[in-house]
């Protein structure tokens, strides 16, 4: 029976590949024995991601893929990811290893306390400080509009109950709003848990902090209508 389902959205990640899987597959053995999956999101990769994954996933029999035949984005990877989960928690993590695998127990361990979501707060980030200004700006907005009660609120390293995702239309960048998407469907009970963050150890951040600041704010109070006219419902 699987217990947890372990999403990662990737997109060029050839060097870190075998490193990210083999590191969740030692920490969800210790924690969950074989009640887990690992579900990885092929992006259209260019590089010779989509062949490392083929391999991993003979040699990984909880390790699960599914490629997509055109670019979705992160938002269009956790839709993906979402419909087919099998697992009634779910734990988004990145594919780039600037979040630690070995940080999973504490949000599953926080659920066991009756949380419908939990979001990781990267205390100590290792981005550029113009991404990291653009985050606290962001991060004020979403309480000013959303009223969002998490502090790192532009993470993406959570677990969720996955009744509260399940179907979920997702675009554009649509991720960034899953924890008030979540509460207006029925999730009441908001936790947090502090991660460990580290800078990128090879390949490009896929995240700029120019677009950040010229496209943020129209962005939100485009999904901020989205979200006042049930459009996440």
């Amino acid at each position: 029976m699987i217990k947890y389902s372990i999403i990662s959205p990737i997109h060029n990640e050839e060097a870190v590949l075998s490193e990210l899987v083999s590191r969740v597959d030692k920490v969800m053995k210790r924690y969950a024995k074989n009640d887990w999956e690992f579900l990885l999101i092929d992006d259209v990769s260019s590089d010779s991601t989509s062949m490392i994954i083929k391999k991993l996933v003979k040699a990984y029999p909880l390790l699960k893929s599914i490629r997509h035949k055109t670019r979705g984005g992160q938002a269009g990877c956790f839709k993906t990811a979402f419909r087919n989960a099998k697992g009634p928690i779910i734990v988004t993590l990145d594919g780039d290893l600037q979040v630690m695998p070995e940080d999973i127990p504490l949000f599953l361990d926080k659920m066991k306390e009756g949380y419908d979501i939990v979001n990781g707060i990267r205390e100590h980030r290792k981005h550029p400080f113009w991404i990291r200004l653009a985050s606290r700006i962001y991060n004020l907005l979403m309480l000013i509009f959303f009223d969002s009660p998490v502090l790192d609120a532009a993470s993406n390293y959570m677990a969720v109950k996955s009744k509260y995702v399940k179907n979920l239309s997702l675009r554009g960048n649509d991720h960034r709003y899953i924890v008030p998407i979540v509460m207006q469907r029925g999730a009441k009970r908001i936790g947090e848990v502090i991660v460990e963050h580290k800078g990128r150890k090879t390949g490009k951040s896929k995240y700029k902090a120019l677009p950040k600041y010229i496209r943020g704010g129209p962005e939100i109070i485009f999904a901020w209508l989205r979200f006042k006219f049930g459009y996440f419902r």
